[in-house]
C-alpha cells in the first residue's frame, strides 16, 4: 500500500470516585516475597488500585504482584509487566468492538490506516544499515511501511488486552509487578499535604500501576542502547496501543506533504492525540521522547514540564520530595483511547483533576473508634507545627 498521511473538577473527580459501575476492575494483589503485609504500603497499595477500580469499569481482574523492598539509588518504584505479541489488525478489531465513549469513537475514526497487509505506517529512528534495513541509528529517521513484524505486530501489556476483550490468561499468570523502594521516606497519609522531605505514596502507587495498565510505548525499546545492533524490522511485539496515539507534524519532512503523521522515532516531538494527529487533547499531550537519545525522560510518560507542579498527568516521568500526585484529563484520556473505558465522559470533564489527597479522603478505610481518639489527641499536639518549604529533589522512575 502506498504511503499516505493520516487524513482528517474536584466534583467531578469525587463523582468518579464514589459512583459504582455495573461493571467494575478488579485488583488481585499478590504479596510475592512477604515484604508489603502489616506495613503502611499495604493499605497504600490498597487505595492505589482501589482509585482505579473506581474510574475504570472493564469487567476483568489485573493481578498484581507487589514489594516493599530495597531498589537501586534514586528509584522509588519500578514496574514490569508481562507483554504479549498481537497482530496489529486484532487490536485495531478490538478498539472497534470495545470502545463506548465519545472519546473511543472518535479515536476508532482517526486511528491511521494500516496498509493492505495490516501492518503501521509509521516514523521510526532509521537503521545503521540503509541497505539491510539492520541496526538502529536514533540519528535518523524513516517511514517505516514495508509490513515487517515490527508493523504487523504489537507488544501490548496482559491487563490492556484484558481491557480489549482478550481472553485464555492463566488464572495464576501476572499481569505485573511493581516495587516499591523501602530506602525512601514516604508519606502514606496525604490528606494533610505532602510532608517535606519525603513522597507521595499513593500518587507515586496510581502511577506505577498505570505502567501496568498499559501507560507504555516500544519508543523506549528503539531508544535502548543495548538494542542498538538489532534487526528491529524483524523483531515483533514492539509497539503499543498507547503508540497508536503518538503523533507528530513531522519536523524534519520525512514524509512528503504536510499534515500530521504517527511518530514512534526516539526524540521526536510527539504528543497523544485522539483526532490523527491534527491537535494535542485539551491543548497539552505532549510525550517524552527517549531517556537515552531523547529529552533524557522514558519515551513511556508524558511530557516533564520542570518543575514540580502543573504537571501534564500523574503519567509523568518525575515525581519530587514534598509533591501531591495528580491525576488529570488527560491521564485518564490515554487509558480510555487504548482500551480502559471509564465511568464518566472525561472529553465533559477537561478539568478533571483528583490529587493524591482527594482520593485518600474517599477511599482509605475509616480507623475503629479508638484509633480516632488516639488521632484527635495527636492532632491537638502538633496543631502548631510549622511545615518546611519543599525541597525541589526530582526522583525518577526505573525503566
Amino acid at each position: 500500500m502506498s504511503m499516505m498521511r493520516h487524513v482528517l473538577a474536584a466534583g467531578i473527580a469525587v463523582a468518579a470516585m464514589t459512583a459504582v459501575p455495573a461493571q467494575a476492575l478488579t485488583f488481585d494483589l499478590v504479596d510475592y516475597n512477604g515484604s508489603v503485609r502489616g506495613t503502611p504500603a499495604e493499605v497504600g497499595f490498597k487505595i492505589a488500585t482501589d482509585y482505579w477500580a473506581s474510574v475504570l469499569t472493564n469487567d476483568v481482574t489485573v493481578r498484581l504482584e507487589i514489594g516493599y523492598n530495597a531498589l537501586a539509588a534514586n528509584v522509588i518504584g519500578s514496574t514490569g509487566s508481562s507483554r504479549y505479541r498481537v497482530n496489529t489488525t486484532d487490536i485495531y478489531e478490538q478498539l472497534a468492538a470495545t470502545g463506548d465513549s465519545r472519546l473511543d469513537a472518535i479515536a476508532v475514526a482517526n486511528l491511521m490506516p494500516l496498509t493492505s497487509a495490516g501492518g503501521l505506517q509509521a516514523i521510526t529512528s532509521g537503521y545503521r544499515n540503509d541497505a539491510t534495513k539492520v541496526g538502529i541509528d536514533t540519528t535518523k529517521r524513516v517511514f517505516d511501511a514495508d509490513d515487517s513484524l515490527n508493523n504487523t505486530t504489537m507488544g501490548v501489556n496482559g491487563a490492556a488486552l484484558k481491557a480489549l476483550g482478550f481472553t485464555g490468561f492463566a488464572a495464576t499468570a501476572r499481569d505485573a509487578q511493581v516495587n516499591f523502594s523501602s530506602n525512601f521516606a514516604f508519606d502514606f497519609d496525604p490528606s494533610d499535604g505532602i510532608t517535606a522531605g519525603r513522597m507521595d505514596f499513593i500518587g507515586v502507587a496510581i502511577h506505577e500501576i498505570g505502567h501496568a495498565l498499559g501507560f507504555t510505548s516500544g519508543v523506549d525499546i528503539y531508544d535502548n542502547p543495548a538494542n542498538g545492533a538489532v534487526n528491529i524490522n524483524n523483531s515483533g511485539a514492539i509497539f503499543t496501543t498507547l503508540d497508536l496515539f503518538r503523533y507528530s507534524q513531522d519536523p524534519t519532512n520525512v514524509v512528503p506533504g504536510s499534515g500530521p503523521v504517527l511518530d514512534l522515532a526516539v526524540g521526536s516531538p510527539t504528543y497523544f492525540s485522539i483526532d490523527g494527529g491534527y491537535s494535542q487533547l485539551f491543548g497539552d499531550s505532549r510525550f517524552s521522547t527517549g531517556r537515552n537519545f531523547g529529552d533524557g525522560q522514558q519515551a513511556s510518560h508524558f511530557k516533564d514540564k520542570g518543575g514540580c507542579t502543573n504537571q501534564i498527568g500523574i503519567m509523568d516521568p518525575n515525581f519530587c520530595f514534598s509533591q501531591m500526585g495528580e491525576v488529570t484529563a488527560n491521564d485518564l484520556a490515554a487509558f480510555d483511547a487504548i482500551g480502559w473505558n471509564l465511568n464518566f465522559d472525561v472529553l465533559a470533564n477537561s478539568k478533571y483533576l483528583a490529587t493524591s489527597a482527594d482520593i485518600y479522603r474517599v477511599l482509605a478505610p475509616v480507623p475503629e473508634p479508638t484509633t480516632w481518639a488516639m488521632m484527635l489527641v495527636g492532632f491537638g499536639l502538633i496543631g502548631g507545627a510549622i511545615r518546611y518549604g519543599r525541597r525541589r529533589t526530582v526522583v525518577r522512575f526505573a525503566d
